[in-house]
């Protein structure tokens, strides 16, 4: 099974179509105070595929762990990120040579 977030549920379901998976979409509520409520399908036992791609993380990557804590408490005993694009990679030591 492949879950997707919807600013990314178009690249998630093509994903999902070219593995012959199943997709359904993790469902996010916004409060007024910022916090996130993160509600995935289930069940979503076995492994599991979360995607999503990670710029703008501070939120995103919160709600990708509240997403993988609720699949593990459901069941799921794999689960594997897909993210197209990873985020603080910039930070990389290929940006900061070492000196001799």
């Amino acid at each position: 099974m492949i879950l997707g977030f919807s600013e990314s549920a178009l690249q998630a379901q093509a994903l999902a179509a070219a593995l012959d998976l199943p997709y359904a979409q993790v469902a996010v509520h916004r409060f007024p105070d910022g916090e996130s409520r993160v509600c995935v399908p289930q069940p979503a036992a076995g492994h599991v595929l979360l995607f999503r791609s990670l710029d703008h993380p501070n939120d995103k990557l919160v709600e990708l762990l509240l997403a993988a804590q609720t699949l593990r408490q459901g069941g799921a005993r794999r689960l594997t990120l897909v993210a197209p694009y990873l985020c603080y990679m910039r930070q990389d030591i290929a940006f900061h040579p070492v000196k001799p």
